[in-house]
């Protein structure tokens, strides 16, 4: 069980940092913009829908990061003071909420997806791959819808491995951080694997 939670905390991790670098491409993308509009007159024409790809993807990939290093948005009203074992038990009680979000999102997601490559049953032989006609740059929007099916799916799989730990702490087992991720909320006690 630990081999697997730190397969897939570090593969959380891992993708993070690697698309951690779209924010350079995003603000690059947008100061040639901003340049091109103010020197030259005329803004580019398809950066302002590429940016939007960039930072979709950017932003939904995130989730599962968020999750294996315990930085998402809590009310530490109450929280915050807590036991190990009471903050475990108070995420075991609420986890029926981040499954059944997870149980809408990923078939959703995946539906959005394989319609965007027209992979349903009887798809007529004109069916087109899905773009965004709005735009000047005729972009593919599936790979970003992809990208939601490969978030959700890792958000997931490192829920599981939250509640797996939130279960080990409830039974006084020791979970190792580096696979389950921190057990404290907040600066303190987090492990960069």
């Amino acid at each position: 069980m630990t081999a697997i939670a730190r397969m897939i905390t570090t593969t959380n991790l891992w993708i993070a940092r690697v698309v951690n670098w779209a924010v350079l491409i995003l603000f690059v993308l947008l100061l040639a913009d901003v340049i091109m509009r103010k020197v030259v007159g005329a803004p580019i024409s398809w950066s302002q829908q590429a940016s939007r790809l960039i930072f979709g993807v950017y932003a939904i990939i995130g989730g599962g990061y968020l999750l294996a290093r315990r930085e998402h948005v809590n009310v530490d009203l109450f929280y915050g003071s807590f036991s190990k074992k009471r903050k475990a038990a108070v995420d075991i009680a609420t986890s029926f909420l981040f499954f059944s979000f997870m149980i809408v999102l990923l078939p959703n997601a995946y539906e959005m997806a394989a319609q965007s490559v027209c992979m349903t049953e009887g798809v007529p032989p004109w069916c087109k791959p899905e773009v965004d006609e709005l735009a000047i740059w005729k972009a593919p929007l599936w790979p970003s819808k992809w990208m939601i099916v490969v978030a959700a799916t890792l958000l997931l799989l490192q829920g599981i491995v939250k509640f797996a730990a939130d279960v080990f702490i409830l039974m006084g087992i020791d979970v190792d951080e580096t696979a389950f991720g921190p057990i404290a909320d907040g600066a303190e006690g987090k492990v960069d694997v």
